[in-house]
């Protein structure tokens, strides 16, 4: 069967998120939103329309674990007989979310941010935010959990659904595949606009972050060989010609790039004078997705070996080389 998009609003300035659901051979939704009194009623009605009500949700699969995505996972399981299926990458952010958003935060403070140089003022409000995300979900009990493969399978709506890992946007992004239908549940892997690389705390045993753009870009190369007539993204309605969008982002992508090596090349050297040149359109209280953005773009000019990146005075500088 085909996925049955729920259109539920969602805070924190991103406007709405899809959850997809299978009413057929048992009732599995893919995604649940974000843990908000508005995003809550907007589900239980959505699946009122299609004569479902949560108690009868036997799996909610989660496709990446964003707060916007699995935040209402936990009410859930608390309101059902459900299991929470979610790649063995995500699942840590289920069962333990509390310890690693306290690990992420302790990263952006003491490292990430520290490293950049910004303003004080900018700095506070980029932590709260994230202080903020970590308020919009409840945990979910370690043994209604259960992990998947990042090359797996899963059955959904009576057909098997490849488990697709599209790193980029975050680390345990997961997309799903029907290849007898052409259908991709691309979740924030691919959607209408290019979705934020959101910068991480390093894996354990890394020696520093994994860039997420350039990580994106390749995940772009795996959806395009793909042979997809529809396009199911987290946010967004659904649409065709996946291939065109991938084609539109990494226009995108390119010119803003050579956007930011042209500011370096003129002596722009740190990230906040480039945070200003190239978001000077967005006030600082809605920068982190632009912040996050702009480290990705310099993170594609160091690999290509177009831009230098070193620490001095405990503060990233970079220079054209």
């Amino acid at each position: 069967m085909e996925p049955l998009r729920l259109d539920l609003p969602a805070d924190l300035g991103i406007g709405q998120v899809n959850a997809y659901l299978f009413t057929q051979p048992e009732v599995v939704l893919v995604d649940a939103g974000i843990k908000t009194d508005a995003c809550w009623e907007a589900l239980v009605d959505g699946l009122a329309l299609h004569g479902i009500a949560p108690a009868d949700i036997a799996r909610v699969v989660i496709t990446h674990t964003h707060v916007d995505h699995y935040g209402l996972a936990g009410r859930l399981v608390a309101e059902s007989d459900a299991t929470v299926w979610v790649s063995e990458l995500g699942a840590p952010w289920l069962s333990a979310a509390e310890a690693l958003w306290h690990e992420r935060l302790v990263y952006y403070r003491d490292d990430f941010l520290r490293h950049l140089g910004l303003p004080a003022d900018v700095v506070a409000v980029t932590l709260h935010g994230l202080e903020l995300l970590a308020t919009r979900i409840d945990p979910v009990p370690a043994e209604r959990i259960v992990p998947f493969h990042l090359d797996g399978v899963l059955q959904m709506g009576g057909q098997a659904w490849q488990v697709i890992h599209t790193p980029g946007h975050a680390s345990m992004q997961t997309v799903f595949y029907q290849p007898e239908a052409r259908r991709l549940l691309s979740a924030d892997m691919l959607l209408a606009v290019t979705p934020t690389p959101v910068v991480e705390q390093p894996p354990p045993g890394a020696g520093g972050r994994v860039p997420a753009l350039p990580v994106f870009v390749r995940s772009l190369d795996v959806v395009e060989a793909l042979d997809v007539a529809t396009v199911y993204p987290g946010h967004g309605r659904p649409f065709t010609d996946h291939r065109r969008v991938i084609a539109r982002q990494r226009e995108r992508i390119t010119q803003r790039r050579e956007e930011c090596l042209g500011y370096v090349r003129a002596g722009l050297a740190r990230v906040p004078e480039l945070l200003d040149a190239m978001y000077a359109h967005q006030p600082p209280a809605t920068r982190l997705a632009g912040l996050w953005m702009l480290i990705g773009y310099l993170d594609l000019l160091v690999e290509a070996g177009q831009v230098r990146q070193s620490l001095e005075d405990d503060i990233w500088r970079f220079t054209a080389v």
